[in-house]
């Protein structure tokens, strides 16, 4: 076998390491699900070993571990030869982002017209999830997250503060029998949902949902009181802000703000149209409020 199909198969299987899945990588590497496992089988026949256990998500074996470690300066290399490809052409092709939905709602989709036509030679694909994707392995050029990265060769910029209070439709009455709504599933454990769950106490959410936006339009529907960013629950008129203490919760400590940042790898500094798209959610953020 050829060196560059050995590359396939060691691409392959460092995707499937990084993501924990046969599915996930292929949709990431864009192969067929049946040619990544395929790659899979031919690398473990050619090392005479088994590389990982087919678990969900996949658990590397000792062998396994030990060629995903010296795979680690191909991958690095193999981004930074692509980087350098890109880096003197004008802004073109496709930048991958990936952010949380609030995000692309709330303050990216307003600019994509504007975007369109002073780039139209690059294209956008916006990956909107909870899930944090690598910039490191190329699967996305830009991300735009809640927490600073402190690993990696990850430059990073804060874009905004965001700040959060109680909201409440203004005829719900208020007191200590006010129902709450608030996070769940893949938001379970953000800061504001555990805060809630911390001074509500005893008392049961009336409603649990999986995006910010739809937490907003049940406290608006007058289902409860919640934690809503300020400029988020700014856009819904029936709703207004109101202080613990009107809700009988006794623990008063404030709800901490979250920053967000624009992340990206350190070699795509250097690529013209991951410049471009980076300067244009800047704007984006500067335009207007979420």
């Amino acid at each position: 076998m050829d060196r560059e199909a050995h590359w396939d198969l060691f691409r392959t299987f460092e995707a499937v390491a990084r993501l924990g899945t046969i599915t996930a990588a292929a949709k990431a590497l864009g192969l067929s699900q049946s040619t990544a496992s395929r790659h899979l089988a031919r690398l473990e026949e050619l090392s005479g070993a088994t590389l990982l256990l087919r678990d969900a998500p996949v658990r590397l074996t000792q062998r396994g571990e030990a060629l995903l470690a010296a795979l680690g300066p191909m991958v690095s290399a193999a981004r930074s030869a692509q980087t350098a490809l890109e880096a003197a052409q004008e802004p073109r092709g496709l930048v991958t982002i990936t952010t949380v939905g609030e995000v692309v709602r709330w303050v990216l989709a307003r600019g994509f017209a504007s975007f369109a036509k002073s780039h139209p030679h690059i294209r956008l694909r916006i990956l909107a999830d909870n899930r944090v994707n690598s910039l490191a392995a190329g699967e996305a050029d830009l991300a735009v997250r809640l927490v600073r990265p402190t690993e990696g060769d990850l430059v990073s910029k804060k874009l905004f503060t965001e700040r959060y209070a109680f909201f409440v439709e203004r005829s719900v009455e208020l007191g200590a029998a006010t129902p709450w709504v608030g996070l769940t599933g893949s938001l379970a454990e953000i800061p504001e949902q555990r805060h809630a769950e911390r001074v509500f106490g005893e008392r049961p959410a009336r409603l649990l949902v999986e995006d910010v936006e739809s937490l907003a339009l049940a406290a608006s529907a007058g289902l409860g009181v919640a934690i809503l960013p300020k400029r988020l629950a700014a856009r819904h008129e029936g709703l207004v802000e109101v202080q613990p203490e009107h809700l009988g919760i006794a623990d008063t400590t404030p709800i901490a703000s979250r920053d967000f940042w624009l992340v990206m790898h350190r070699s795509k500094q250097r690529v013209a149209k991951v410049r471009s798209v980076a300067r244009w959610v800047e704007q984006c953020v500067h335009a207007q409020t979420i």
